[in-house]
């Protein structure tokens, strides 16, 4: 029966862009080749040799995630990778060999299923097994192979409950338990995000969005004035600095909020709004993201007009959260926690 596998791209995703495009799954290590290493000792004989001042705890977890990726995982096994550069899902299907880049980095080949699978596509249970801090994990717990291939087909999580019990068809490898038990640290930061992604999208749907928007703008010393209920024409708020909004830069916003993906003429008719109200700037705003060609206008259209996913809405949430209106707090309430973060992951 296949496995399904994490394998993250990067500490600040900065193999993602790669991987979407050519399939190759690039890890975060840089290490002699290890195609000679067929265990997790063989695996952990190099890395000794190749980071003799590591601590022997990092080493042994490392070795773990390395010889999950090289030799436990195969061909037919499926893959999924949280991008943290668009905030959705990657899923894919692993394909035969190990490939070691000429850059000294470990990879695998995966033939992507989907690419833009969004995270509240999935119950909260299956974004917390996607929540370990490793780089490379089993995911096995109550059913998820079944339900993410489930979620790729329909868009949605079944749940565990509505899918028959399945058991392992083979004990994991000596070293894999390892992996699997450090697989349980959760990061802190995403489970977070993903609740409080969930909050705002059962909290602030439709004209509510576009009131979340218009109040994180003011934190921003901008002046608004939000469009009422129903049609637009294209514009959902326009914004000014200065007392009476009337200095620059001045914003024409359009929000577009549940699981609309923004297309291109959408972002038309937004470039025209700009000119229409003689606004400098274009802010386009979408909870479920932007098509492709969209997003690859990202740089063309960089001094007028910005693009807000739902990554840059919550970041601008937690930077301005103590200065948003106290309605807006007291429907989606936040608080400052610390927490160590664990050294486990490249």
């Amino acid at each position: 029966m296949p496995r399904l596998w994490m394998v993250r791209l990067g500490k600040f995703g900065e193999q993602e862009a790669h991987a979407l495009e050519t399939g190759e799954l690039v890890t975060g290590w840089e290490l002699p080749d290890l195609t000679p290493a067929n265990t997790r000792e063989a695996v952990l004989s190099i890395l000794h040799q190749a980071l003799p001042d590591e601590q022997p705890g990092t080493l042994r977890n490392w070795a773990a995630q390395l010889n999950q990726l090289k030799n436990v995982a195969v061909a037919g096994d499926l893959v999924v990778t949280p991008l943290k550069t668009t905030g959705r899902l990657a899923v894919g299907r692993l394909q035969p060999g190990y490939i070691h880049t000429e850059a000294g980095a470990p990879a695998r080949r995966v033939e992507w299923l989907r690419t833009d699978l969004p995270r509240d596509a999935l119950k909260q249970d299956l974004l917390y097994s996607l929540g370990a801090s490793q780089t490379v994990c089993e995911i096995s717990r109550n059913e998820a192979l079944a339900r993410l291939l489930a979620a790729v087909e329909t868009g949605v999580d079944p749940g565990a409950a509505a899918l028959p019990s399945t058991k392992p068809s083979s004990t994991p490898e000596t070293g894999a338990e390892e992996a699997a038990e450090t697989s349980d640290i959760a990061d802190l930061a995403e489970l977070a995000r993903d609740q409080i992604e969930r909050r705002i999208s059962s909290q602030f749907a439709g004209h509510a969005f576009t009131r979340l928007i218009a109040a994180l703008l003011g934190t921003q010393g901008y002046q608004v004035e939000v469009s009422p209920p129903g049609p637009d024409r294209g514009i959902d708020i326009v914004a000014g600095q200065g007392a009476l909004g009337l200095s620059g830069p001045k914003l024409v916003v359009q929000v577009k909020s549940g699981g609309i993906v923004v297309d291109q003429p959408t972002l038309q008719g937004l470039i025209g709004c700009i000119h229409d109200v003689h606004a400098d700037h274009g802010l386009l705003v979408s909870w479920s993201g932007f098509s492709p060609p969209v997003r690859k206008r990202v740089n063309e259209l960089y001094f007028r007009v910005r693009l807000w996913d739902r990554k840059q809405i919550v970041d601008a949430l937690l930077t301005h959260y103590d200065d948003l209106p106290a309605d807006i707090r007291a429907e989606l309430p936040l608080r400052r926690i610390w927490t160590l973060v664990p050294d486990v992951t490249v």
